[in-house]
């Protein structure tokens, strides 16, 4: 049985909390008390964030009006603003339960970590990179997307210390909060994924979106090392840096598909290394190359992870494939942006299909200010190859009336109106069909879920 990653005496301790308190046994820490369970610590936020922070899922509601439930589901201690009645296990009272509480013992669970860890972020594919990082053997990383201003004190305060490495996913919904994540996480490798044109109506330009992903490196020491994409600048980081990509130290020297699968070389420095992805993909080699390149940076065996990377699948609603009423589905909403449509369009491309057609299923992308019409029309592009596309949302409308003649399958405004049954009926035995936009597209509507059922009951 392992050891347990806190007791209760030693979150006090960590938090200057005055009183005695147990050496009770925590598992698991949590903010949800929906998650809350037998050795949980739960930690009470408030539902308006603090410490200057923004989420768009903000509550009337704080979580100390559900620390009943969470004792009820077993937590042995939790951190709250003041005492609350009723409450019989420990409660560890701080002024505030976000910046004194949660980012306070994430910096206790820094502290006491000796091992390498790498930070990382990035436009798009940031949470794949993280999976491939993850296969490294006894790694710990952020759980799902747990990449925010409490996804990441919650990844370090439930982090084992008996790792061999953490990987510590980041995000952004204002600009300066990778800084202040990074410097929470104090990585000894940052990686940036990409930097692509996401977020554009928070920070209005490219370089913008340069400047926040890199400001990662404000948590580096100075022996750390920065891993950046080739032809991205880094000109205030005076440390080490590798890089990956086209004619970079880090690159692909050759793949070959077999099947869904692709078996890759690539260089790293003057060694080449063998490695197999399922499925094989474009992005899906940049983000084996990024995580690569990083275990290089921390010093540790490349190898070692490159022979797990072929057990590394997809996340839900990242690419996920099925098959319904002899369509193959890839389910690929969970998010859109320019970058990772266009990836999406050239895996779709890629994909051999035997009399059937390739089809797109696309979506608004969302948040890119003043030019989200151009974006969106220069997804025209990238549809060499692709026999139908059928529009979703008032952006994609832009895209519609530019595709040549035969391969718009439609356009619909609103994805909450949309009816699944109606692209199902668009779609034949052998097509394959890729499902791409911004969460609230598709992902929040369960939209693929529908098809599938649909495609299933005409079968």
């Amino acid at each position: 049985m392992s050891a347990p990653i806190w007791t209760v005496a030693e979150v006090a301790r960590a938090l200057g909390a005055a009183g005695s308190f147990p050496d009770t046994p925590i598992d698991f820490v949590t903010q949800d008390s929906r998650l809350a369970k037998p050795g949980s610590l739960f930690v009470a936020l408030s539902g308006t964030p603090s410490g200057g922070f923004i989420s768009a899922f903000a509550s009337a509601r704080d979580g100390w009006e559900f620390a009943d439930k969470a004792e009820a589901s077993g937590a042995v201690a939790m951190i709250v603003p003041h005492e609350i009645a009723g409450i019989r296990i420990p409660q560890i009272v701080v002024k505030d339960t976000l910046i004194d509480g949660l980012w306070g013992l994430a910096r206790a669970a820094r502290a006491r970590f000796n091992g390498p860890v790498i930070g990382l972020t990035g436009s798009a594919g940031k949470t794949s990179t993280k999976e491939f990082l993850a296969a490294y053997p006894n790694a710990y990383a952020s759980p799902s997307s747990f990449n925010n201003f409490w996804g990441v004190p919650l990844t370090l305060c439930n982090a084992r210390p008996d790792a061999s490495l953490w990987v510590v996913e980041m995000g952004m919904n204002q600009a300066g909060e990778i800084a202040r994540l990074s410097e929470l996480t104090r990585p000894t490798v940052a990686l940036v994924v990409n930097v692509q044109p996401v977020h554009l109506e928070k920070l209005g330009s490219l370089e913008a979106i340069r400047r926040e992903k890199v400001s990662i490196a404000l948590g580096l020491p100075a022996e750390g090392v920065l891993v950046l994409p080739a032809g991205i600048k880094a000109p205030d980081w005076k440390g080490k840096v590798i890089r990956f990509g086209d004619k970079a130290e880090v690159h692909e020297v050759a793949h070959a598909p077999h099947g869904d699968s692709w078996q890759v070389v690539a260089a790293l420095g003057k060694k080449e290394i063998a490695f197999s992805l399922t499925p094989g993909a474009p992005h899906r080699v940049q983000n084996a190359l990024a995580a690569l390149a990083s275990i290089r940076a921390a010093n540790l065996d490349a190898a070692t992870l490159a022979i797990k990377l072929d057990r590394v699948g997809i996340m839900s609603g990242r690419g996920v494939e099925q098959a319904a009423g002899g369509v193959t589905v890839i389910d690929d909403s969970f998010n859109g942006n320019p970058a990772s449509v266009a990836a999406a369009l050239q895996s779709l491309q890629a994909r051999n299909t035997t009399g059937g057609r390739r089809i797109a299923v696309l979506g608004d992308m969302l948040e890119l200010g003043d030019g989200a019409p151009t974006y969106h029309i220069d997804l025209a592009r990238h549809l060499d190859g692709i026999d139908g596309v059928y529009c979703v949302g008032p952006l994609m409308r832009h895209l519609f009336e530019v595709l040549p003649a035969g391969k718009g399958l439609g356009w619909h405004d609103d994805p909450v109106t949309l009816k699944p049954g109606e692209v199902a009926n668009l779609l034949r035995a052998g097509d394959v069909v890729v499902v791409k936009g911004s969460k609230k597209m598709f992902w929040v509507n369960k939209f693929v879920p529908g098809l599938v059922a649909a495609l299933q009951a005409r079968a």
